[in-house]
């Protein structure tokens, strides 16, 4: 069977208010809670008037098979990750050439409370310890993220003792024999030094874009200034590195030798970083 047919010009995106529907039921479309470079995010409420996070696939310019197929392998893998700090996915559907994910919604996400200023020690190191926990758990997966940023690090139960939920796993890659490969996509806030000057990805890259989301928990501020070639120049030249070094705190000789240039300088596990990151607290 020939796929459809996307028509030509613009498909509209859904508004607050419109209805989308599954086989599952029917999702009341809410406000817009996130925009990124591969999607859009909506409050939505579903079935049993459950709340929900509807993340729609942009097909930014893309052709419909090949948003399909980004949209069909992260499904595949939310289905497959069993962890409790992973989104837990609901349903996906296809309607009107668009394609969605539903989610679960959580509080806030890590970008919102960064506003907010520096996070207070014993809040840092939790968050930390869940995102280590996590990204371990993918790389004993054989899978590296490669878009770890606080828009993509979602939060719940931030009044009491938050709750990590990693989200986005559109341009996850899955190692399959080798330690690296040469992504498709890169968000040109995160880059590493390695796809940077060589143009490869590692599990050490996923660390290295930890170590920059440490550095802004910790002091409130990105190690990395500007956009484009001065992020780019900034990276190349190890400045977040040097930043970290220069805090002279409890954790920067953690986030310092997650930002080191080259990927075999830095921690080789995220258990590692863990190891050093548990000597550092003193309450």
């Amino acid at each position: 069977m020939s796929s459809p047919i996307a028509p030509s010009g613009l498909i509209p995106f859904p508004t607050p208010g419109s209805t989308l529907i599954s086989a599952k039921g029917t999702y009341i479309v809410g406000n817009l809670i996130g925009d990124g470079h591969y999607g859009s995010v909506y409050e939505t409420i579903g079935p049993f008037d459950q709340l929900f996070a509807l993340k729609m696939l942009r097909p930014a310019n893309k052709p419909y098979e090949a948003v399909k197929q980004e949209w069909a392998l992260e499904l595949k893998r939310l289905e497959s990750f069993r962890h409790p700090n992973i989104v837990y996915i609901h349903d996906a559907f296809e309607e009107n050439f668009l394609f969605y994910l539903v989610l679960e919604r959580c509080d806030t996400s890590l970008r919102a409370m960064l506003e907010l200023g520096p996070m207070a020690p014993p809040v840092f190191v939790e968050v930390t310890r869940q995102l280590l926990m996590t990204l371990q758990y993918l790389h004993d997966a054989g899978l590296v993220h490669s878009d770890l940023h606080s828009g993509n690090v979602l939060l719940s139960q931030v009044d009491r003792w938050p709750i990590v939920k990693l989200t986005d796993f559109g341009v996850a890659h899955q190692l399959q024999g080798q330690s690296w490969f040469r992504p498709r996509v890169a968000n040109p806030n995160i880059l590493t030094p390695e796809l940077v000057t060589a143009g490869y990805t590692t599990r050490q890259s996923d660390l290295y874009q930890l170590g920059l989301l440490m550095f802004h928990m910790h002091t409130g501020r990105s190690p990395l200034e500007g956009e484009g070639s001065a992020v780019q120049q900034q990276i190349a030249e190890g400045a977040p590195r040097m930043l970290a070094e220069a805090l002279q705190t409890p954790f920067s000789a953690v986030i310092a030798k997650l930002l080191r240039r080259r990927d075999a300088y830095r921690y080789q596990s995220a258990k590692e970083v863990w190891e050093d990151l548990r000597k550092c607290m003193w309450w």
